[in-house]
């Protein structure tokens, strides 16, 4: 299991959002994209999920 990290974007009320890191596991990047899509939403992960080593 590797540890990702990713850029994504989250709604602080309704009008103000704001972008954070986040880190998930998984085997292999694709599998860490669909895990933030399905976390915080398809439109909502900013950068491609990078290894963290």
């Amino acid at each position: 299991m590797n540890t990702y990290k990713s850029l994504v974007k989250l709604q602080v009320t309704k009008t103000v959002t704001t972008t954070t890191n986040v880190v998930v596991q998984a085997t292999d990047a694709y599998k860490a994209k669909l895990q933030l899509e399905a976390m915080y939403g398809k439109g909502n992960v900013v950068s491609y999920p990078l290894l963290i080593k």
